[in-house]
């Protein structure tokens, strides 16, 4: 089964963005779901990156086809380390800046400045008003497409 993983720091909107991608509200951890076109997916929410022990997120890092690192803030140190770690494992890596309607300008500076630091593309998303969920979604597909 494909695995998309979802990692991010405690608090960070992995459990809402997976709940907005499935327009499901689960209870579990691990659990097939079908994200648009895409069947048999199962979305891995991951404890935080920050959790002093992190072997769950471990574990899911070897394991995930394509990996969402959620960023909230513009301190994304962490982040940007575990990038590396998902892309040396074969992951392909989408940066998400979270809880985007949270910021003035829907998280366009936060964006502009880990493109910068990362050279990564990022998609703004808002699990809350749904915005970017659509264009996650599509990403999501196309990186998984790519690699049949």
């Amino acid at each position: 089964m494909r695995q998309v993983g979802i990692f991010g720091k405690r608090k960070s909107g992995k459990s809402a963005l997976m709940y907005a991608l499935t327009k499901h509200k689960i209870k579990v951890t691990f659990r097939a779901m079908e994200i648009g076109s895409v069947t048999k997916v199962m979305l891995v929410d991951t404890v935080g990156v920050d959790v002093e022990d992190d072997s769950t997120a471990e574990q899911s890092a070897q394991s995930v086809e394509v990996s969402l690192m959620l960023i909230t803030d513009d301190s994304f140190e962490l982040e940007l380390g575990w990038i590396s770690k998902l892309k040396k494992n074969g992951s392909e890596v989408i940066v998400v800046i979270s809880q985007a309607d949270k910021f003035p300008d829907g998280g366009k500076a936060l964006a502009a400045a880990v493109k910068e630091v990362s050279g990564l593309q990022t998609i703004c998303v808002s699990a809350q008003t749904g915005e970017g969920v659509e264009e996650l979604d599509e990403e999501i597909n196309r990186l998984l497409g790519s690699r049949d």
